[in-house]
């Protein structure tokens, strides 16, 4: 069966928002609607409510969005634990006698670059290639001289694995996501259309009698709207260390949801600024060269303005 083609001509996150205005400023009020064909009525109103409502849940399921809040968190505390242990790991590698393979062949620093670019696959993959290096009977035991022990090298283990089982774990939750979308292109449509019958009833009403409201119903302006909604939202503030702002700390915002990535670096006076962020819970990590990374989270809102400073040690 070929797959039904989506003809909406907005984002899917944008379509429950869009049918929130136009459903909205019908209902103020609906008796010019309702003089202008009985078909508006209130029984009108209440299924294209409930429209809106089914639509709502396939864009933003909430189970899933707060299933992959946890799932994320997790990730996100797992690599935070991972510095110390790299940082310890390497201390020994720095100090042991005779290994196989000289000391950058271990694969430490790519381990570090992925971890601080959140970039989990990356990471799995780093880390499972020092954890080859350091399985090395003639580096483990090199290694444990020097402190090193089993028991560590079994955390490291665990918790490449618990990675790896989160990094799939998300995964699939968010194809979950994505197919139930695709699947249902026919209601995403079928609330389309009933969007756009409301614009044209409702710029045909008020042309001549209000066209003061024609905005209300031309679906291009309430895209404006919503565009400049999203360009008023913003996550700002500044990036210090022992009172001096830093340049360049890269400032990063991950979705606990779904959702894109966005990132940016400081100025010379330490701000930043990260504007047109699509609303919801974010991770936040300020990294700096010779820094410790500092993790966050923040809840971002529409239209909305959203500060915090860090400072770093």
């Amino acid at each position: 069966m070929a797959q039904i083609k989506l003809k909406i001509t907005c984002r899917i996150e944008e379509l429950p928002v869009l049918g929130g205005f136009l459903i909205s400023s019908m209902q103020s009020p609906l008796i010019d609607f309702t003089n202008y064909s009985p078909d508006y009525n209130a029984a009108f109103i209440t299924t294209a409510n409930a429209d809106l409502a089914a639509i709502e849940v396939l864009v933003n399921p909430k189970q899933l969005t707060e299933e992959l809040k946890v799932i994320t968190l997790r990730i996100y505390g797992n690599m935070s634990a991972l510095r110390s242990k790299i940082d310890f790991l390497e201390g020994y590698i720095n100090r042991a006698i005779g290994l196989t393979i000289g000391k950058k062949g271990f694969g430490i620093s790519e381990v570090r670059k992925k971890n601080n670019n959140r970039d989990v696959e990356g990471l799995i993959a780093a880390l499972t290639f020092v954890i080859s290096n350091v399985a090395n009977p003639t580096n483990m035991t090199a290694l444990t001289a020097k402190g090193y022990s089993a028991t560590q090298q079994s955390a490291l283990i665990a918790l490449r694995d618990a990675l790896k089982a989160d990094n799939i774990a998300q995964n699939t939750k968010v194809n979950d996501r994505n197919n139930k979308v695709v699947t249902n292109y026919a209601k995403f449509n079928t609330f389309w259309d009933k969007l756009v019958d409301i614009s044209d009833a409702g710029k045909r009403i008020y042309k001549v009698t209000a066209p003061n409201r024609l905005d209300d119903f031309t679906i291009s302006k309430l895209k404006a709207r919503i565009n400049q909604e999203r360009n008023n939202t913003k996550f700002e503030g500044k990036v210090t260390s022992a009172g001096v702002p830093l340049n360049g700390a890269k400032v990063e915002l991950q979705p606990l949801g779904v959702g894109r990535k966005r990132s940016i670096k400081t100025k010379a006076d330490g701000k930043y600024i990260i504007k047109s962020i699509v609303p919801g819970d974010y991770a936040v990590a300020v990294n700096a060269s010779g820094k410790i990374t500092i993790d966050d989270t923040v809840t971002i809102v529409t239209g909305e303005t959203e500060s915090k400073d860090f400072v770093m040690v």
